[in-house]
């Protein structure tokens, strides 16, 4: 894998724009953009990543699906590692001030995140930088005459550092100073494009703006939607449980996708699977006629989703699992489906059993789980301690007869 410069291959200057730009919230700076395109310009794309997670699951590789289409057009994608700026720890989004890292965990973070991006991104054309190689360097009395030419009030528009200071809680300098470094990366890297989430806005403009005082083109940005996760309602997140690994096993993946509800699958199709605009808006419409079941649907996505992170082969033997099983539990269609709050974690398995009407008392659901005749999606229960602590969607069954979905949002 690169780590200085990948390989070139023939800009696409017909590249359909529509595809190109597809599942973006917006893209500013487009017209610019569209006219370096056009004149045949190589652009250098550029996404930005602190190595603050050893794992990527979906949530990641929207970003990463829309990098492979500019590398598929034949542009230059920079994999930017903060591995400077992780030691700072990005504020945005969040109303306390994230954990510093180690160098040791910065780099096995590192280690792990770059033995996934391969199954996404074209490895032979990605160049991959790390922002220690100017961050690292840069003179203190350079970049104080950085922060002459930037408004501080420009920085203190932040909605996360307003909602601290109402709440009397702290907001410290190298949190202040983070969109500045982030922007400077722009510079650095002389990015015509960022593509990024849309809670990185706020970060980017800022590499706009020091563009600017530098003279240089400013870089357009795209921003792409937060994924929900498996919840449908938070968005991906390792730490809310409600995440699909891009490393997980097929079957894992595939029965994860399958829990995901209905209506978050325009989302998933559009933006964590390889087909183009015109097949995922054939497909929606298939689905909204009626011709495409709900759950024939889901299956294609599932499918598809294996298809990318292991194989064709791989995605068959997980879907002719889950029939085998799901044929084996004999599941019914009409399966009654209940719905509590996340407040209520963790949430004792006896206590949902009665929530959701399966059993009468706690000591019947201990008698059941004793006698081996209580699951939780497919899988006997034999600890009457047992507590569900993640939000999700839980199949539960009493027997061979009686069975109840809860979702915990």
């Amino acid at each position: 894998m690169s780590t200085a410069q990948g390989t070139e291959r023939p800009v696409n200057r017909a590249v359909d724009l529509d595809e190109l730009f597809a599942g973006a919230t917006d893209v500013v700076g487009r017209e610019q953009l569209v006219e370096k395109i056009r004149a045949g310009k190589r652009l250098i794309v550029k996404h930005g990543v602190d190595p603050t997670a050893r794992d990527l699951h979906l949530g990641y590789a929207v970003c990463y699906q829309a990098m492979r289409r500019f590398q598929d057009a034949g542009h230059t994608v920079v994999l930017l590692i903060g591995d400077f700026t992780s030691r700072i720890g990005d504020p945005t989004g969040k109303d306390k001030t994230r954990p510093q890292l180690t160098p040791e965990q910065i780099e096995d973070n590192i280690a792990s995140m770059l033995r996934q991006v391969d199954r996404v991104l074209d490895v032979e054309t990605l160049v991959i930088r790390r922002n220690s190689e100017w961050l690292g360097q840069m003179d203190l009395a350079d970049f104080l005459r950085l922060g002459t030419r930037l408004s501080a009030a420009r920085l203190w528009e932040r909605d996360m550092f307003q909602r601290r200071l109402q709440d009397g809680a702290a907001v410290y300098v190298h949190e202040f100073l983070y969109p500045i470094l982030q922007g400077y990366d722009s510079w650095a890297l002389q990015a015509d494009i960022t593509i990024n989430g849309t809670d990185q806005l706020f970060n980017e403009l800022m590499g706009r703006e020091i563009q600017g005082i530098f003279d240089q083109s400013p870089q357009a940005i795209m921003t792409m939607p937060l994924l929900p996760g498996t919840d449908g309602v938070e968005k991906m997140s390792q730490s809310l449980g409600n995440s699909i690994g891009l490393a997980s096993p097929p079957e894992d993946q595939y029965g994860k996708v399958l829990s995901i509800p209905d209506a978050l699958m325009p989302s998933y199709f559009q933006l964590a699977t390889r087909l183009s605009m015109r097949e995922v808006d054939a497909l929606l419409a298939e689905l909204a006629a009626g011709a495409l079941g709900p759950m024939a649907a889901k299956m294609r996505l599932a499918r598809e989703i294996v298809t990318q992170y292991h194989s064709a082969a791989d995605a068959q033997a997980a879907e002719e699992r889950f029939i085998q099983v799901h044929r084996e539990r004999a599941v019914p269609d009409d399966v009654p489906e209940f719905a509590l709050a996340a407040a209520d974690l963790p949430l004792w398995i006896c206590e949902a059993m009665k929530r959701v009407g399966l059993v009468a008392s706690t000591s019947e659901a201990i008698r059941a789980i004793r006698g081996g005749g209580l699951q939780v999606d497919g899988e006997r229960v034999d600890d009457k301690d047992l507590r569900l602590t993640a939000p999700g969607s839980y199949l539960l069954q009493k027997g061979k007869r009686h069975f109840a979905r809860l979702h915990i949002s």
